[in-house]
């Protein structure tokens, strides 16, 4: 109720706010085009004037023209007679037929039609006055403002400033009449406002204040309700905690007399009872683990005194191992309220914690040797997935070219040059497999990886040689630009391994394409040689490209997602980096990037 009233009264003072403008605008406006209306009669007035004491009609157009040079409404001023009218300044055009009566006062006449012109006349003089040049722009209020003048007889209008044309949240209209005996036409004045004219941040603010201040009475109303609701539940909950712990809880007096004790508390301190001193049945001891005890200072402490290790409770026949403390509860002003005795048996206590330690250690130390096992495994699952992956292509090189020298020596007169190329490059395979489960245990044993003067140039052109089979079967477009010589610090069999792994990755790539192409290039930067392999492929997809070097991501059916990594793994070992990416218009391009060779190095 209060929002609401508040609102309708900001409403109120809003609306009031806008109509105070809207009228000082229309008072103003209205006062402006009747003093424009007088200074028309005027002209009117003067020019009859001037007529009536016989100046000359030439000399009279010299005056009628300076008299409305300032008022641009007034269009025309003709001098009648009954041959008819003549104009005493130049036309801006055709002016409406209007038939002259002769007629001594001033009066307003209208032609025929809806035009809106009318003409002023007096005596043998008539003026001619342009309605819509009644209201201009410079004259109307910053505000925009409908402005409609009619015609006295027929209503309709005469000349109108339209200032609307947005959806209306509230509207304001005032008619008058235009302040003159001639020419008392009525006017209209209205002017419209938007939804966004209401004080919408205020009407904000102050519903944001009346629900704090509705929020603010209804939490003092309830304050004290929830106070003491609150003050009981805590009490229950120390009293439920209190009954749940393990250690004895006994609380005092400043006498030391028992005023509450927990369940755990009678357990312990047999014969424990409300209301009699808890000096009768906590009979404390000292053993021959530790100095005498002073019972009485522990007693009467005022800093929360502690059991020494290794005191004992006097129960009955029998002496228990415990540990405790007895703190002071204080008021306000550091009165003394009462103690707080916490006591509990040492001997079970230690029993279960080593019985739990124990059980602690069996179970790590087998999940050590859980983990041991498993990591044995991964590595025994990644070395035979890796040795089967790189032994896959010198096994397969070996295969093709022994079938291509049977084909050979089955022709009826064999060529045994192309037999022997055949089973030389067979040789050199098998040595190749060698080398790689030579390399492939190094680097099991991580061992690092031989370095020497390798020519990457030779390198990229071994392997294209070594792939010419695959190439020309599938119809790929090979282009290099390479330099003379590439000379990098490095493995040959390892920098020949990573280049094989990516052309068989772009050849794959670009398999059933139509006119697929190949690119290999190599530049020198910052002493480094760079190699790029770029393939006319579909390019690296979304999901892929993230994992592109992680082991077994791969897009490939029956890929184990290896090569990649084993590739990147040699080219870092060899002080280099390997990084793939998606070429500028389309395909995969990889770039290999080596350490280069100086005369300075310590190579074999």
């Amino acid at each position: 109720m209060v929002a609401g009233l508040g609102s309708w009264a900001l409403l109120e003072d809003r609306r009031a706010e806008l109509r105070e403008s809207f009228d000082l605008d229309a008072r103003v406006l209205h006062r402006v085009l009747s003093q424009r209306m007088e200074q028309q009669e005027t002209v009117l007035n003067a020019v009859e004037s001037l007529a009536a004491q016989g100046v000359e009609r030439r000399t009279l157009g010299g005056y009628v023209k300076a008299l409305i040079r300032p008022y641009p409404q007034i269009t025309a001023v003709e001098q009648c007679t009954s041959a008819g009218c003549e104009a005493l300044t130049p036309l801006p055009g055709t002016l409406p037929v209007l038939p002259f009566t002769p007629g001594g006062s001033s009066r307003v006449r209208w032609p025929a039609g809806t035009g809106t012109r009318y003409a002023l006349e007096r005596g043998r003089i008539r003026v001619w006055v342009e309605a819509r040049a009644l209201l201009p722009g410079a004259d109307l209020p910053p505000e925009p403002m409908t402005v409609r003048i009619y015609r006295p007889e027929s209503r309709s209008v005469l000349a109108q400033r339209e200032g609307g044309g947005r959806p209306a949240a509230l509207t304001f209209l005032v008619e008058k009449q235009l302040g003159t005996p001639l020419e008392p036409f009525p006017i209209l004045f209205q002017r419209e406002y938007s939804w966004n004219v209401w004080p919408w941040t205020t009407f904000l603010t102050w519903w944001a204040f009346t629900a704090l201040g509705a929020w603010t009475l209804a939490r003092g109303l309830t304050a004290r309700r929830r106070a003491e609701q609150a003050l009981l539940d805590e009490r229950r909950r120390a009293q439920g905690i209190v009954q749940a712990s393990t250690d004895g809880i006994v609380v005092l007096d400043p006498q030391g007399t028992v005023m509450q004790a927990n369940p755990a508390a009678h357990r312990i301190l047999s014969g424990l009872r409300v209301g009699e001193d808890v000096r009768q049945v906590a009979r404390f001891r000292a053993t021959l683990a530790q100095a005498p005890l002073n019972t009485a200072r522990f007693w009467q402490g005022q800093e929360g005194p502690t059991l020494p290790d290794g005191t004992a409770l006097q129960r009955g026949l029998e002496r228990v191992l415990i540990g405790g403390s007895l703190t002071p509860l204080l008021g306000e002003r550091d009165q003394l309220l009462g103690r707080v005795l916490t006591v509990r048996e040492v001997g079970p206590l230690q029993q279960r914690l080593l019985a739990q330690l124990d059980a602690g250690e069996r179970r790590i130390r087998e999940h050590e040797a859980l983990l041991a096992h498993v990591s044995r495994l991964s590595t025994l699952g990644e070395m035979s997935a890796g040795l089967a992956h790189e032994l896959n292509q010198p096994l397969t090189a070996i295969v093709s070219y022994g079938q291509a020298g049977m084909r050979l020596l089955g022709e009826e007169e064999p060529d045994l040059a192309p037999v022997r190329q055949s089973v030389h490059n067979m040789v050199l395979q098998a040595q190749r497999a060698a080398e790689i489960i030579s390399r492939l245990r190094t680097l099991v044993r991580r061992a690092p990886a031989q370095r020497v003067k390798v020519d990457v140039v030779q390198a990229a052109q071994n392997i294209l040689t070594l792939c010419q089979a695959d190439l020309n079967r599938l119809g790929v477009t090979v282009e290099t630009q390479f330099p003379a010589t590439a000379l990098v610090e490095a493995d040959p069999v390892q920098v020949e391994q990573i280049i094989l792994n990516l052309i068989r990755n772009a050849l794959e790539a670009m398999a059933g394409l139509p006119e697929p192409r190949l690119f290999l290039g190599l530049t020198p930067a910052a002493g480094r040689w760079i190699l790029t392999v770029q393939d006319s492929g579909h390019g690296l997809s979304g999901e892929i490209l993230p994992y592109l070097f992680q082991p077994f991501h791969t897009a490939k059916r029956d890929g184990l997602g290896l090569g990649l990594s084993l590739s990147q793994t040699l080219a870092q070992g060899l002080g280099g980096d390997l990084v793939g990416e998606n070429g500028p218009t389309h395909g995969a391009r990889f770039t290999l990037t080596l350490p280069q060779w100086t005369p300075d190095d310590s190579v074999a």
